[in-house]
């Protein structure tokens, strides 16, 4: 049974109204996407460039006698560990399944992992009323990026708080559960990478034959001090990194969505097009057989 003329055309024009600001929200999420992606690129060369002279160092500082560091006196009294656990969710709405199946990480991430002292970080709005619904206890916390800019003051201020509290003792693990980009460019999947400690095969060195030819450096300072900048400059890096990910894969979901929107959209569109021209026609029909009955015409055949 078809619909009535007034409401087929009601949604037609409310149809009408929506179809443009659904094509903009798809060229949005895809230019986002698109400048997150060109981000890390950029912040890759920046990692491959900064890594040739960190090596450097560390072998020039390595040739060095390095003074053992003074003990420092006995604390009898054990020091309280917790662990770190950083869960980035998205900015905005429109994303489907992205922050269902973080949460749904954490849940599995906090169960295998039951007693350990660990803190749960939340980044991102949307994420929260979907951890309370799973009861799982979080720190609420705001967001890393804006648009496809990671928020680099909150991000650094981060690192430096967890590097002081790991050097402490206080903390004794980092990891960050976020979506991360696979060997595809669209294939992001929700991850989980352990970003302190710092391990070896996380150092980014290169092979000597992909290195310019820099001069030897001359140092300066501590060396245990230089070691440790590098090393948290280089956290700082992959921190970056997985917040652009983040940013990527969020506006790759939202943008699939639109476009299935948009298609669905100018489906029914076209559907109701035909419908509002057949009722059209319909009325011209009737409103012609009434003029020919007033006028006898169609009496007489």
């Amino acid at each position: 049974m078809s619909e009535g003329k007034e409401r087929v055309q009601s949604r037609l024009e409310n149809l009408q109204a929506i179809e443009p600001l659904i094509s903009s929200l798809r060229v949005l999420s895809l230019s986002t996407m698109q400048m997150a992606t060109n981000r890390q690129g950029m912040l890759d060369e920046y990692a491959g460039r900064f890594n040739q002279v960190a090596n450097l160092v560390r072998k020039t500082v390595d040739r060095k006698e390095v003074k053992p560091a003074q003990e420092e006196a006995f604390d009898f009294r054990p020091i309280q560990q917790h662990q770190v656990l950083a869960v980035i969710g998205s900015t905005r709405g429109i994303v489907g399944q992205y922050n269902k199946n973080i949460v749904r990480l954490t849940r599995q991430h906090l169960d295998a992992n039951q007693g350990e002292p660990i803190h749960v970080l939340a980044f991102g709005q949307r994420i929260h009323p979907l951890l309370r619904q799973e009861g799982i206890m979080f720190n609420s916390q705001g967001n890393l990026s804006s648009g496809s800019l990671p928020e680099y003051d909150v991000a650094a201020k981060l690192i430096r708080e967890w590097d002081q509290a790991f050097d402490a003792g206080n903390l004794s693990k980092v990891s960050i559960l976020s979506y991360k980009r696979m060997e595809s460019a669209t294939d992001y999947r929700p991850t989980l990478t352990e970003l302190l400690p710092v391990k070896s095969d996380q150092r980014l060195d290169l092979d000597e034959e992909g290195q310019d030819n820099w001069p030897i450096p001359i140092i300066e300072g501590d060396p245990e001090l230089i070691f440790e900048k590098i090393e948290s400059h280089i956290t700082a890096i992959r921190f970056y990194r997985l917040i652009l990910d983040s940013v990527a894969a969020e506006n790759l979901f939202r943008y699939r969505l639109l476009e299935e929107a948009k298609e669905n959209t100018s489906n029914l569109l076209e559907e109701l097009s035909l419908e509002v021209r057949a009722n059209r026609r319909k009325e011209i029909t009737q409103q012609l057989q009434e003029l020919l009955a007033g006028s006898g015409l169609l009496a007489q055949r």
